[in-house]
């Protein structure tokens, strides 16, 4: 399924528009975590310097070292007390130390409360007075653990990091809740943006669609910005001016050639038939007469064609239309038709329906739209048994009328091709059988003047059907 040329623009700018609140997300929830992990470092820097302070009063105020150790352990629900250990003569020998050093000094010096059950600091954990921190995971939480020393004491403290967690998934679940919303008004935009900047390219497609050999006076309107678009519709409209120039010349020169032929035409035909009824000329003469008279005729029937194509381009095919009795007409054009074919060893086969299928339509062209099928049939068939099927039969809008030889197969290329003026699928064998040309094509012409198209079905061993309908005269019905 093809969509849109608008639909499209709004999916594609809804999708880019959700990659990029997405990618969004991710950065925003970074940033997020990253800012309150570097709140949590600072409050454990100040949680290790108040449990130092406490340390230091507790054991000025002379408690024993289990009542520290109970104290100092009590756990918070967010910040635990990890290590605490005494260092000796801190504040004049840490800033010339190793940690190696910072930790022999520890040994010598008891340690006031060690969780037993934590792991030990990373290898890339140092002890010193800014602090070393790190993410640590105990017993299912997520911890940020802080290691230093302070005052002449080792301390590390962890406080959960399960209130940034869940912030974090708070504000990604409510960013997610909202995206569809925003995606929705993003996609309705676009195509409320789109519907207004292919507003041009739908009058120019519609303008487009309407021109035809009868309505080369359509122009593109309602299009005059200054922008691609409008010039875009400037150019179609000169390049219609153009060719509506030329089909007007070429019209004007197929009618006044065509009209100023018949008279001269005419006139050979008369001196040729007058020819032949004088008795003192010889026989080679007279063959030579009848030959000439014959393509007299045949340039007639050309012109008379070309002229009534002509007055169709134009718009001036006058059309006398009544009720007619479409099987009757048939009748009497196949029973022409068989006497035709019976001369060319053909058979035709008949069906004219039943009388009182009435139709309305031009006559004279009805009568020679089927009379040009009739002769198209037998002139493009088996040079030995072939056969003509003609049908007309009664459909639920209309009657349809199929003419059916057993000629060659036509192929795909050629089938719109045969309707086009002075086409010949088999070029020398139209000669050799007298034909223009222009015959097919004087029947789209009129049945496109009566509203119908014909329809082309050929298959190889089958030959080819021609269809098309007529619709009924509804006040006889």
């Amino acid at each position: 399924m093809s969509l849109s040329f608008r639909l499209r623009i709004a999916l594609w700018s809804a999708l880019l528009s959700g990659i990029v609140l997405l990618v969004f997300l991710g950065v925003t929830s970074n940033m997020v975590r990253k800012t309150m992990t570097e709140e949590a470092d600072f409050e454990l820097k100040t949680f290790t310097e108040d449990m130092v302070l406490t340390a230091q009063e507790m054991e000025e105020g002379g408690l024993l070292q289990t009542q520290m150790v109970g104290t100092l352990s009590a756990e918070r629900a967010e910040v635990r007390l990890i290590e605490l250990s005494e260092i000796d003569d801190f504040e004049n020998e840490l800033g010339s130390s190793s940690p190696l050093a910072i930790d022999e000094t520890i040994g010598e010096f008891p340690q006031l409360y060690k969780e037993p059950e934590w792991p030990d600091p990373s290898p890339g954990i140092e002890w010193k007075p800014d602090g070393s921190n790190e993410t640590v995971t105990f017993k299912g939480k997520t911890w940020r653990v802080m290691t230093r020393t302070f005052a002449g004491y080792r301390v590390r403290m962890a406080i959960d990091l399960r209130e940034i967690r869940d912030e974090v998934k708070k504000l990604m679940i409510n960013y997610l809740e909202a995206l569809p919303l925003a995606l929705l008004v993003i996609g309705l935009g676009a195509w409320w943006i789109a519907g207004r900047a292919v507003k041009p390219v739908q009058k120019i497609i519609a303008t487009a669609e309407n021109i035809t050999i009868k309505g080369l006076g359509e122009r593109v309107e309602g299009v005059t910005t200054n922008d691609e678009l409008g010039r875009l519709a400037g150019v179609l409209n000169q390049m219609m001016d153009r060719l509506e120039e030329s089909f007007r010349q070429i019209k004007r020169f197929s009618a006044d050639a065509s009209h100023e032929l018949k008279t001269p035409l005419a006139v050979m035909q008369g001196k040729i038939e007058a020819a032949l009824q004088n008795e003192n000329q010889s026989r080679e003469s007279n063959l030579v007469l009848v030959d000439l008279l014959e393509r007299v005729g045949q340039l007639r029937s050309i012109i008379e064609s070309l002229l009534m194509l002509s007055r169709s381009d134009a718009g001036g095919f006058v059309m006398e239309t009544s009720e007619l009795d479409i099987s009757e007409i048939m009748s009497e054009i196949t029973e022409d038709a068989v006497i035709i074919a019976s001369e060319q060893g053909i058979e035709l086969h008949a069906d004219n329906g039943r009388s009182g299928m009435m139709v309305e339509g031009d006559e004279r062209l009805l009568r020679l739209a089927i009379s040009n099928l009739l002769t198209n049939a037998t002139k493009y068939n088996l040079d030995e048994k072939g056969k003509i099927t003609c049908n007309l039969s009664q459909s639920d809008f209309g009657f349809d009328i199929l003419i059916q030889n057993t000629g060659p197969e036509i192929n795909i290329e050629d089938k719109e091709k045969i309707f086009e003026r002075f086409y010949r699928v088999d070029k020398g064998r139209s000669r050799e059988a007298g034909g223009t040309g222009l015959g097919l094509a004087i029947v789209k012409h009129i049945l496109e003047n009566h509203n119908e198209k014909i329809e082309v079905i050929s298959k190889k061993n089958y030959g080819s059907k021609f269809i098309f309908s007529l619709s009924k005269n509804l006040n006889n019905e």
